[in-house]
């Protein structure tokens, strides 16, 4: 029976033989590399995710410090118009 495959010399199969074995091994090699990459990046990711929430919520207590500082201006100027107010109304007064 013909396979259609040429018979391999002894020779050219142990070639054969070690070049598949090179590619297996440099395969796995490559495959355990991507692997170490793969858990390095996730530890990253991790660390990044975590820094993103701490950053997010000291954005968020900033936010909130600043609403408070703007409504105090507010306030200020609203007292400060006030007696503005009433120091114009005084010199009406004392002119009289």
């Amino acid at each position: 029976m013909v396979t259609g495959r040429r018979q391999l010399t002894p020779a050219q199969r142990s070639a054969k033989i070690e070049r598949d074995r090179r590619r297996r091994r440099e395969r796995n090699m490559e495959f355990e590399r991507l692997q170490k990459a793969e858990t390095e990046l996730q530890a990253l990711t991790a660390a990044q995710r975590n820094e993103n929430s701490c950053l997010r919520h000291h954005n968020e207590r900033l936010n909130d410090m600043v609403s408070i500082l703007e409504n105090i201006i507010h306030q200020l100027r609203e007292q400060n118009r006030e007696l503005q107010q009433k120091n114009l109304g005084l010199e009406q007064t004392m002119k009289l």
